[in-house]
């Protein structure tokens, strides 16, 4: 039976998350539950836990601050939050789990289930670096980020993704210098996180680096040809958008 442990200053959220796990997710043992980051420290290395669930967003010590505190890692983590589109942007970069309070008990069996479907692994310090990064630039956003492929993680400039191209549910991307990658998120979830200065939705399946661009062809939308020879059509209710950004980044050259 996997053994977890609640991480949380708020004890209405502690409980609250315990009554869901136990009716929904019997399959975990909670073994500790605790009200800061200095308990939290103390239970995990005394329990050695499979999942943490941590609140980001505690006095004193929060939750990234005690995840570099600890001189090992092993165990699957999953966020909790209340709706804080800075912190939730961080945890996107990072490519790590992450519930909002209060939480959904659909989105905690769902994430549950991905861990658990999961081999145990420590977590990346590349990913604790990219939630710094983003934390320390504050607006201007990381340099980097973490993409979840078949085989694990891909750490990846941003500046080096050309375009990224919806199939299905799923995205792949295309990066300088390096084969494609196909990433089970979204098209729109990279969109919400991507930064907007660079990257422009030109057509329901396209999301474009804007410096990639080579030239525009003229047309109901248009097409735009990329750097690495790549021609995408440009939808009719993008155009006006794309050629905006496109005359901003030229300005700034």
């Amino acid at each position: 039976m996997p053994k977890a442990i609640l991480i949380d200053d708020e004890k209405n959220s502690r409980e609250s998350l315990r009554k869901k796990i136990e009716t929904h997710c019997p399959q975990l043992s909670i073994l500790a539950e605790c009200s800061n980051g200095q308990e939290g420290l103390q239970a995990i290395q005394q329990y050695q836990p499979d999942i943490v669930f941590l609140d980001i967003e505690m006095p004193h010590m929060n939750g990234f601050t005690m995840l570099q505190h600890l001189p090992e890692r092993n165990f699957e983590l999953i966020f909790t939050t209340a709706f804080n589109q800075y912190a939730i942007n961080a945890i996107r970069y990072s490519a790590m789990d992450y519930l909002v309070k209060p939480v959904d008990v659909t989105e905690l069996v769902n994430a549950v289930q991905r861990i658990s479907e999961k081999k145990k692994t420590a977590i990346n310090e590349k990913q604790l670096e990219i939630l710094a990064g983003y934390l320390s630039q504050q607006k201007q956003g990381p340099d980097k980020i973490a993409v979840s492929v078949a085989t694990g993680l891909e750490i990846i400039d941003i500046a080096s993704i050309i375009y990224l191209e919806a199939t299905g549910n799923y995205t792949n991307l295309y990066i300088e210098d390096s084969k494609p990658l196909l990433s089970s998120k979204t098209l729109k979830e990279f969109e919400d996180i991507l930064p907007p200065a660079l990257f422009c939705r030109i057509h329901n399946a396209s999301l474009v680096n804007v410096s990639f661009i080579k030239k525009y062809n003229r047309g109901e939308g248009g097409q735009v040809v990329l750097a690495n020879g790549t021609i995408l059509d440009v939808a009719r209710r993008r155009k006006d958008e794309l050629l905006q950004l496109i005359q901003k980044l030229a300005t700034r050259i």
